[in-house]
């Protein structure tokens, strides 16, 4: 097993069975962010919404006519701010955001709302 060295106020990205977590853990606070990938069906809108761009929206993958796999996301956690601005515009509820285990998103406690700037389809 390969350990991955880190430092205080890294984000960190992990691959569960059916989630991706980017966690970040800083002396006095810890920030989790989760998505279910059971749940999301790729529609894309945190990917469109994302104002780092550190969402990266991947379509699905065909061979003739049959789907191979479904559209999904990945993160890159050298870019994500951990903002909650892709929590807030998920219409399937597949992303959930933590701070200090308590469920919070801070673009939402700073009444900030996302615009959508871009068009997928």
């Amino acid at each position: 097993m390969r350990r991955i060295e880190k430092r205080r106020g890294e984000i960190v990205k992990r691959d569960e069975e059916n989630r991706t977590i980017m966690e970040r853990r800083l002396l006095l606070r810890w920030y989790e962010l989760a998505l279910d990938r059971a749940t999301c069906f790729g529609c894309g809108l945190c990917a469109d919404n994302c104002p780092r761009e550190a969402i990266k929206y991947l379509p699905a993958e065909f061979k003739g006519i049959k789907a191979v796999s479904r559209p999904s996301i990945d993160f890159e956690p050298e870019k994500c701010v951990l903002c909650g601005e892709c929590v807030s515009i998920c219409p399937m509820d597949a992303l959930k955001m933590r701070i200090e285990q308590a469920e919070r998103v801070p673009v939402i406690e700073a009444n900030v709302f996302a615009v959508s700037t871009k068009k997928r389809w």
